[in-house]
C-alpha cells in the first residue's frame, strides 16, 4: 500500500536532485539531445615557462550526423554566453550532416578559469628580501593576455583535425567571438580552415561602457568591472537578445551567464580590436584570403551596422553579408529569434558554396566611417 507513496517520493527526489547538486546551472545545457561531452586539456606555453605548470581544460561537446555531408564546424560562443546557447542550433546541423563541435572559451561556460601571474606587494610584516613576489590568478571572467583565446581555439582545430582528418573543416563566431575568430586566422593562416562563418559579429558594438577607460587602466590587477551589455530588471541582458519567453527567462536565470569581467580581460579586448584592424591594411591579410559569411541583424541592439559594412566593404572579395531581422522585435541573437531556422539554411548554403539567397551586394569602397578608428567605448 505505500509502493505509489514511494514511487513518487523517489521521483520528486530525483527531479529536484539537479536542482541541488550544482551550486551554478543552466537550462541551456538540458536542451543537448544527440551532443556528447569533452573536455581537452592543454598547458599554457607562456605561464607555464614562470616556473610554475598552468594547465587549462576546456569543456566541450560535440554533435557526429547520420550520414555525414563531409563538413565540420568549430562553434565559438559570445560574450556573456557558452556552449549550451548553442544547442539548438547544432542538432539542426546535425540533421543536416555536420559534424559539429561548441567549446567554453577560457574563463567562461563549464571551462577552466582564466590565469594571469601578477606581482603583488609582500605583507609589511612578512621578511623576504624583494618587496613583490609572483601570484598566479585564477577567476571567471579572466584572461591574462588575448593570444589564450586563439590558442585554445587553435587546441580545439587541432582536435577535430586529428578525429576527423577527411573532413572539410570550418570556423563559426557568434557576437563577441568575431574578434577571436579573426585573430585566429590573423595569426594562424595556415591551418587548412576552408570557410567562416560570423553570426551578428560583435566587431563594433554602440553599448557604453559602464566604466571610464581611466579606472579601467588605473585599477589594480585583478578588479572586476560590470558587463557592457546592460540589463533591465535583472534580466541578464535578455531583453537585448531574445523576445521569446523561454530564452529570456533561460538567460536571465543562466548560472553560467557571465556579468563581470577582469581589467586585464578588457584590455585583451581592446588589443585584440586593434591587432585585428589593423591586419585590414596589410594586402596580404590572410583573413581576406578565406570566404566568410557575415549574418547581422539591421537594427542590431548592440552592434553599430553601418560600421560592419563599412569594414566589409574594405576588402568585399569572397565575402557574402546579409541582413535579418532578428524577429519582429529586432533582438541580436539569430537562434533565439524567428530567423533561426533561415540562417542555419542560409549558412548551409554557404558552407556548400551554393547562392545565399538576398544576401547583400558589397562594393569595395573607401569606408565613410573609418573603420580603424576604434575606441575603446566600442569595445566588446
Amino acid at each position: 500500500m505505500f509502493q505509489p507513496f514511494i514511487f513518487v517520493t523517489v521521483l520528486f527526489s530525483l527531479w529536484l536532485m539537479p536542482l541541488f547538486s550544482h551550486a551554478t546551472s543552466s537550462a541551456f545545457f538540458q536542451l543537448n539531445h544527440s551532443g556528447k561531452q569533452g573536455v581537452l586539456n592543454y598547458t599554457d606555453p607562456l605561464l607555464s615557462q614562470s616556473g610554475k605548470t598552468v594547465r587549462y581544460q576546456l569543456k566541450y561537446t560535440y554533435w557526429l550526423p547520420g550520414r555525414s555531408n563531409g563538413k565540420a564546424i568549430i562553434y565559438n560562443h559570445g560574450l556573456q554566453s557558452h556552449r549550451g546557447w548553442f544547442y539548438g542550433s547544432a542538432e539542426y546541423l546535425r540533421i543536416l550532416g555536420y559534424t559539429v563541435y561548441a567549446f567554453d572559451r577560457v574563463g567562461a561556460g563549464q571551462s577552466s578559469a582564466g590565469v594571469s601571474l601578477v606581482q603583488l606587494p609582500v605583507p609589511a610584516d612578512v621578511a623576504e628580501p624583494t618587496t613583490t613576489r609572483p601570484v598566479l590568478i585564477r577567476q571567471p571572467g579572466h584572461v591574462d593576455r588575448w593570444p589564450v583565446w586563439t590558442d585554445s581555439l587553435d587546441q580545439m582545430v587541432q582536435l577535430v583535425r586529428q578525429r576527423h582528418p577527411r573532413l572539410e573543416l570550418n570556423l563559426w563566431a557568434n557576437s563577441f567571438a568575431a574578434h577571436i575568430l579573426t585573430g585566429y586566422i590573423n595569426s594562424y593562416p595556415d591551418r587548412g580552415i576552408r570557410r567562416l562563418v560570423f553570426t551578428t559579429p560583435g566587431l563594433f558594438s554602440k553599448l557604453p561602457l559602464p566604466f571610464t577607460i581611466a579606472d579601467l587602466i588605473n585599477a589594480p590587477a585583478g578588479q572586476y568591472f560590470p558587463s557592457t551589455i546592460p540589463e533591465h530588471n535583472g534580466d541578464k541582458g535578455a531583453g537585448l537578445f531574445t523576445a521569446d519567453p523561454f530564452y529570456h527567462w533561460a538567460i536571465s536565470t543562466d548560472g553560467y551567464s557571465q556579468r563581470r569581467f577582469s581589467r586585464e580581460f578588457y584590455l585583451a579586448v581592446g588589443g585584440l580590436t586593434q591587432f585585428n584592424l589593423l591586419r585590414t591594411t596589410i594586402s596580404t591579410d590572410p583573413l581576406a584570403q578565406l570566404p566568410r559569411f557575415y549574418l547581422y541583424v539591421s537594427a542590431d541592439p548592440m552592434m553599430d551596422t553601418g560600421r560592419l559594412r563599412s569594414y566589409l566593404q574594405i576588402a568585399p572579395q569572397n565575402t557574402v553579408a546579409k541582413a535579418y531581422q532578428g524577429g519582429l522585435e529586432q533582438r541580436h541573437l539569430l537562434a533565439f529569434t524567428a530567423d533561426m531556422q533561415q540562417s542555419i539554411l542560409d549558412i548551409d548554403d554557404f558552407l556548400h558554396d551554393r547562392p545565399v539567397q538576398a544576401a547583400d551586394n558589397l562594393q569595395q569602397a573607401m569606408p565613410k566611417v573609418q573603420p580603424l578608428m576604434v575606441l575603446p567605448e566600442h569595445w566588446l
